[in-house]
């Protein structure tokens, strides 16, 4: 079923991606009529040095 991917900054803390995962989850059971169970959410903490934003890093703005 779906499989969700989320790229951050890194720095957020336990209760910032679980909070994520759970608004996440319910949005997408919701808009997907199907159960959470089979929602999948993945989180990836990024390097503002990593991630390039208006075509300079992030990590310089």
């Amino acid at each position: 079923m779906p499989v969700v991917h989320v790229n951050w900054w890194k720095g957020a803390g336990e209760a910032e991606r679980r909070e994520l995962v759970e608004e996440v989850t319910g949005t997408v059971s919701r808009l997907a009529k199907c159960p959470e169970a089979a929602v999948t959410v993945i989180i990836t903490d990024v390097e503002k040095d990593h991630w390039g934003l208006g075509g300079k890093l992030a990590g310089d703005l």
